[in-house]
């Protein structure tokens, strides 16, 4: 009885919070074991350099998916907005704290991003501002049910996730990170359009207006023409002017030895493919070709060795992932679970979208991890977190469904 007991208590502790919806881990699970596959695969190519690169990568992939589910886990179980609404000031000054620390090691791709620790281990602590961000919005709406006052203007309602966007804008931009930021704003701007509440109407009208004139504005500026190119190459954020260029022509004669390096590489391997591939283990393009072949340009290296058909799991993968959360997000009139479930399918949307077009050079590369696929602790730390705090949203929706 008491075997039977404790391991009831083992399964229980290990397992979701009660009323979790099974699919989203399911495509969570098969998403993060063919990205450790691809990883450990990629690392091949060090072997000459570093012989036991493919067991030290094996043990330190299983430690992060285990973490990961951990992270996952905790947050299923243990989050409530009711605790993060006394927290979350605090939770705020710590990231705000936190993000100045990387500005004390040495910059990386361009951006100080990274706080570099012992044994090779580095921590990106913008990478938690992401799921923060859906967080504080979901937060300031449970707060105003209890403060009905808040809901008057957009100004009361969003007072404090707007001045924490703030300046965690101030750090991305001092940092450099242009990708990151790109995808935190993605994420506030949708959840700031999720709520239909009557005061908001013009405030979200005025701010789908200010994203259309961004973006129209950017595609003249760097598109279109060369202007805003030119002007960033005067600024700190030449690198982005840089990535830009080889978007437009990664074949130039002069820098394909050099800056276009790895975009000419990554569509090389790309082009070299076929339906399935050449086969897992069978990249020529992870051999020093591209330096990043287990983070940032991984999908160049999973198309050459997977083909199409590879590509094409992942793509469906996302798609399912992505399309479970819009279903329990249209399934809920509670606004709270729809920012939580709108803003964490935006998160991965971003992703995808800014490391597909950067890897097959549709868009200016960005430097962000295809998640779950990518090497990266923080990236699969932060998105488990996210999508913990789904399956709490989803279970207190089918809880409430039920009653």
């Amino acid at each position: 009885m008491t075997k039977k007991k404790n391991k009831n208590f083992l399964l229980s502790a290990i397992q979701l919070r009660a009323g979790s919806d099974p699919w989203i881990t399911i495509f969570v699970f098969i998403l993060a074991l063919f990205g450790s596959l691809m990883v450990v695969s990629t690392n091949v190519g060090q072997t000459i350099s570093s012989p036991g690169i493919v067991l030290s990568t094996s043990v330190k992939q299983i430690i992060t998916l285990l973490i990961g589910y951990i992270c996952m886990m905790a947050a299923s179980k243990f989050f409530n907005f009711r605790f993060f609404s006394r927290i979350q000031v605090v939770v705020v000054i710590v990231m705000i704290v936190l993000m100045i620390l990387p500005f004390g090691f040495a910059e990386s791709g361009g951006s100080h991003a990274w706080i570099r620790l012992p044994g090779g281990f580095t921590i990106q602590p913008a990478e938690f501002v992401k799921p923060l961000m859906i967080l504080l919005v979901a937060t300031a709406i449970y707060i105003s049910k209890k403060k009905k006052h808040m809901a008057d203007s957009p100004k009361s309602l969003f007072y404090f996730p707007l001045r924490a966007m703030f300046f965690f804008t101030l750090e991305l931009v001092a940092q450099k990170d242009l990708g990151t930021l790109t995808i935190v704003f993605m994420i506030f701007f949708i959840c700031l359009l999720i709520p239909d509440y009557p005061t908001l109407i013009r405030f979200q009208r005025r701010l789908k207006l200010l994203a259309f004139a961004g973006v129209a504005a950017a595609v003249v500026l760097f598109g279109v023409t060369d202007i805003g190119t030119d002007i960033l190459a005067k600024t700190p954020f030449s690198h982005v002017a840089v990535r830009i260029e080889n978007m437009k022509n990664p074949y130039e004669a002069n820098k394909i030895y050099g800056e276009s390096y790895q975009p000419a590489n990554s569509l090389y391997g790309i082009g070299s493919s076929d339906f399935f591939g050449k086969g897992i283990g069978e990249s020529a393009r992870k051999y020093g070709y591209l330096t990043q072949a287990d983070n940032d340009y991984i999908l160049a290296v999973i198309i050459e060795e997977t083909g199409i058909f590879g590509f094409g799991l992942i793509v469906l993968l996302y798609f399912l992932l992505i399309g479970r959360l819009f279903y329990f997000a249209f399934k809920t009139n509670e606004v709270v679970h729809k920012i939580v479930l709108g803003g964490t399918a935006t998160y991965l949307f971003m992703h995808f979208f800014l490391n597909v077009g950067g890897v097959v050079c549709l868009i200016p590369f960005t430097g962000v991890p295809l998640l779950f696929i990518s090497s990266g602790g923080s990236s699969l730390f932060a998105i488990n977190m996210a999508i913990g705090v789904c399956q709490y949203s989803i279970s207190r929706i089918r809880m409430k469904e039920t009653i």
